[in-house]
């Protein structure tokens, strides 16, 4: 990143301390994938399956599509972390550093993540995509 783009996001380190990281939720306070799927240890989790199911045959198939995009660009998270690592300014060289941007930017991976995984699971029980050839996919776009 050119010297003078450095200084930008150095400079704007305090603000975003103040105005981007007073948004992050706590981990207790997030959701999580499984809030919005059936309970496996549940007694009826065969039956909420089975009328998931039901509801995805009802979707459209160019639904499926834009959700099947969506799920591969989140799975290719870790690809955006370490591009965000490279740059100067910004870099988390620890994996664990206090600054503004490196605490958004884990924040933000493990936000997108949790999209990819309600997506993944929501694919796996609805059998209506093949996930093999998904697999795939995102494993060429992140390797």
């Amino acid at each position: 990143m050119p010297p003078q783009k450095v200084e930008i996001f150095k400079s704007l380190e305090d603000w975003a301390g103040h105005n981007i990281l007073v948004h992050l939720k706590a981990v207790e306070k997030s959701w999580q994938p499984q809030d919005f799927l059936p309970d496996p240890s549940s007694e009826g989790f065969l039956d909420e399956v089975r009328d998931l199911r039901k509801q995805a045959e009802e979707m459209p198939d160019d639904h499926f599509v834009c959700l099947v995009g969506e799920m591969i660009t989140e799975e290719a998270l870790p690809t955006y972390q370490t591009m965000l690592n490279t740059l100067d300014g910004v870099r988390d060289d620890t994996g664990a550093s206090p600054t503004s941007w490196a605490l958004w930017n884990r924040a933000w991976t493990a936000e997108e993540n949790r999209h990819g995984d309600l997506l993944n699971k929501y694919f796996y029980l609805c059998g209506r995509v093949e996930m093999r050839h998904i697999e795939k996919t995102a494993q060429y776009l992140i390797g």
